[in-house]
């Protein structure tokens, strides 16, 4: 069923009833589990539109209505009444507030919960954004809350997929973020590593070329992974030294 517009029927009837919630009725013929959520996303959507109007005033009451559903089917009713036993783990009518507790404009401190959360939403390079999680893991820390420590690792988590940083840097399954901050280390150690292999193999391709040719080196990249490892590395250079013709260098680095 699409959702209705009871902002006009909602404002007559809270005009009418005297300070008093007004009802409105609900007929099902059929149990509909999600019930409870419907009523209270048009109870929502209803407040929404006269808390935009224009005979709403800031700060004043609003409107309380109640939802009959008049059920007449077969079967027992069976739905939850109430939206919160819809959830196991939350809450859907109350939020976390998290205040930005110090100074006031640009002297609030970069330090502060809120302050180092929006920060995240930059434009940071990893490095900045290791300096960023580490400084968020610390205030954390000594902010004490454990709950909300889970909900900010989820929410860093949810940023990371969509930021456009390398897979390393993006390892899921972080419960805390101590746990966030030393997966995002590693994966940049990780990526130092590869790119110091790599460019240790581009030196070692130009030295096989200048040695061997182009139809050797062609042949050393095939055989080898990208990256190679350093193992691998240690093998082409000592072959590269030993070695007096294209062939051998090539059986000598095929069979290790």
């Amino acid at each position: 069923m699409a959702p209705r517009d009871y902002s006009g029927a909602t404002g007559q009837l809270g005009s009418r009833s005297h300070g008093r919630p007004a009802p409105i009725q609900e007929f099902q013929r059929t149990v509909e589990r999600l019930m409870a959520l419907r009523t209270t996303t048009y109870s929502a959507l209803a407040l929404e539109g006269i808390a935009a109007g224009p005979d709403f005033r800031p700060g004043g009451p609003l409107p309380e209505f109640v939802y009959l559903v008049l059920y007449h089917g077969d079967g027992p009713w069976t739905a939850p009444a109430d939206v919160a036993d819809l959830f196991q783990r939350s809450d859907p009518g109350r939020y976390r507030l998290v205040p930005w507790r110090e100074g006031t404009g640009d002297d609030r401190s970069p330090d502060d919960l809120t302050a180092l959360v929006l920060g995240l939403a930059r434009n940071l390079s990893p490095e900045e954004m290791a300096e960023q999680l580490s400084r968020l893991w610390r205030t954390i820390e000594r902010h004490g809350d454990p709950g909300l420590a889970g909900l900010i690792v989820q929410s860093v988590g949810t940023m990371f997929e969509l930021r456009d940083y390398p897979a390393r840097l993006k390892k899921g399954g972080a419960k805390t973020m101590a746990e966030v901050v030393d997966r995002f280390r590693q994966g940049m150690d990780e990526l130092v590593r590869k790119g110091a292999r790599q460019g240790e193999a581009r030196v070692l391709r130009r030295q096989v070329t200048r040695r061997f040719g182009e139809d050797t080196a062609g042949r050393l990249s095939r055989i080898l992974d990208e990256p190679p490892a350093p193992e691998d590395i240690d093998r082409v250079t000592d072959a590269l030294v030993e070695c007096a013709t294209g062939d051998e260098f090539i059986e000598r680095v095929r069979m290790g």
